[in-house]
C-alpha cells in the first residue's frame, strides 16, 4: 500500500512540476518587467549641445575678416523623479571670444508634476509662455531674431497646462519681475509677470497655432509691459511655411537702446512699441537637405512725447531683416547634428535726428549644430 502512494506522488509531482516551473518562469519574467518599467520610470537623459561656427560680418562697409567661435553650450539633464513628476535642468555657458570671457549660468530647472490626464503644473526656473513659432522654434538658433524676447534670463515661477484635447492645450503662468533692480523707483510689492497661452493644432499638426498673450509689471510703479505674440505653421512636407506677428508694448524700453541714443538730449526712459513680422519658408529638396528663407519686418512707434524731440505715436525706427541658406542632416533620421550655412543682412533706419545710427550690415556664418547625448 504504501509503495501505491509512493507511486502516484511521484507521478503527481512529474505531472504537475513543469506547471509549476511554467508559472515560477512567467512569475519571474513579469517581476523582470516590473524592474525594468520602475527603472524606465526614474531614467535619466543627459545631452550637451553645441553650436560652432566660423563666421565673418561686415559692418558700416567694414569686412571684419573671418572668426571661429562657439557661441553657446549646454548642458541638458532630463528624467523622472516619479511616476507622474518629470525634471530638467539646463546650465548654460556663453562664450565670448573677443574678450575670452565664460559665463555660466543655470538656464532651466523645474519640475513638472502630472496630476491627472488633462491637467499638469510645472514649477521653477523655466521659459516664458509665448507664442509664435519663432520662440518655440526648434530650429537652427543661429537664425532666429533675437531682439524680439528682450529678457536676458528665465525667471522662475509656476505654469499651469491644461490639455483637454490630444491637440489643444491651454497654460497659464505666473513668474516673477524678468529685471529685478534695474530701475531706482520702485513698488512696495513685488512685480509679477503674468503669461497665457494657446497652442492648438488641425489636420494632424498640418496646421500648427501658438498664440500668447502677456503682461509684466515693472519696477516702477503703473508701467507694464505687454507681449501678444501670435503664430501659425502650415506643415505640407516637403514644403513648410510659417508666420508670426508680435506686439511688444513697453512703458520702459527693455533693450534700453533708443534711450542710450537720447541719453544726452533727455533723461526720460522711452516707452515704445514695437510691431514685428515674420514670415519664413523651408523646403526639404532632397532627403535631408533643406533650404530656408525668412524675412523679418519690424516698426518701432515712440508711445509718448520726449522733449518735443520725438512726437506721440510717431514712428522712428524701422527693420528690415533677411536670411537664406541651407541646411544638412547627415545622420539619418535624425536631427541633432546639423551643418549649415546662413547668410543674413540686417538694415536698420532711424528717424533724420538720429540716422547716423542707421545700420546695413551683412552676416555669414558656416558651422555645425549639434546635440549629444551621453547617458
Amino acid at each position: 500500500m504504501k509503495k501505491i502512494k509512493t507511486i502516484f506522488f511521484l507521478l503527481l509531482l512529474v505531472f504537475f512540476y513543469p506547471f509549476y516551473g511554467i508559472h515560477s518562469k512567467i512569475k519571474k519574467e513579469e517581476i523582470l518587467k516590473k524592474n525594468i518599467e520602475k527603472h524606465e520610470d526614474r531614467n535619466l537623459n543627459m545631452y550637451i549641445d553645441f553650436i560652432s561656427s566660423i563666421s565673418s560680418k561686415v559692418e558700416k562697409d567694414v569686412f571684419d575678416g573671418g572668426i571661429f567661435s562657439e557661441e553657446f553650450l549646454k548642458l541638458d539633464l532630463i528624467g523622472k523623479a516619479h511616476e507622474n513628476i518629470d525634471y530638467r535642468f539646463v546650465q548654460k555657458i556663453n562664450l565670448y571670444p573677443e574678450s575670452y570671457n565664460i559665463d555660466t549660468k543655470m538656464d532651466i530647472a523645474y519640475l513638472k508634476c502630472k496630476l491627472n490626464d488633462q491637467l499638469s503644473f510645472l514649477i521653477g526656473k523655466q521659459p516664458i509662455s509665448f507664442g509664435s513659432m519663432e520662440y518655440n522654434s526648434k530650429s537652427l538658433q543661429v537664425y532666429k531674431y533675437p531682439d524680439i524676447y528682450k529678457n536676458e534670463e528665465n525667471p522662475i515661477g509656476i505654469n499651469f497646462i491644461y490639455t483637454p484635447k490630444k491637440n489643444q492645450e491651454f497654460r497659464f503662468q505666473i513668474v516673477n519681475h524678468l529685471n529685478k533692480g534695474n530701475n531706482s523707483i520702485q513698488n512696495e510689492s513685488n512685480p509679477m509677470g503674468y503669461s497665457l497661452n494657446w497652442n492648438w493644432n488641425l489636420l494632424h499638426n498640418k496646421i500648427q497655432n501658438r498664440w500668447s498673450y502677456s503682461i509684466f509689471q515693472e519696477m516702477v510703479k503703473d508701467h507694464f509691459w505687454k507681449v501678444l505674440a501670435l503664430g501659425s505653421k502650415l506643415d505640407f512636407k516637403p514644403i513648410s511655411l510659417e508666420s508670426d506677428y508680435i506686439l511688444s508694448d513697453e512703458d520702459i524700453e527693455k533693450n534700453r537702446h533708443f534711450t542710450q541714443i537720447f541719453r544726452l538730449l533727455t533723461k526720460e526712459v522711452s516707452s515704445i512699441k514695437y510691431g514685428t513680422y515674420f514670415l519664413k519658408f523651408k523646403y526639404n529638396f532632397i532627403p535631408r537637405w533643406n533650404l530656408f528663407a525668412k524675412g523679418v519686418y519690424e516698426l518701432g512707434r515712440s508711445k509718448k512725447e520726449i522733449n518735443k524731440i520725438i512726437g506721440k505715436n510717431q514712428l522712428f525706427k524701422k527693420v528690415y531683416t533677411y536670411y537664406g541658406g541651407i541646411e544638412y542632416q547627415p545622420i539619418k533620421h535624425n536631427e541633432d547634428l546639423n551643418l549649415y550655412f546662413v547668410y543674413q543682412r540686417k538694415n536698420v533706419k532711424y528717424m533724420d535726428i538720429v540716422k547716423q545710427e542707421n545700420k546695413n550690415n551683412h552676416f555669414i556664418s558656416l558651422g555645425l549644430s549639434y546635440r549629444v547625448k551621453l547617458l
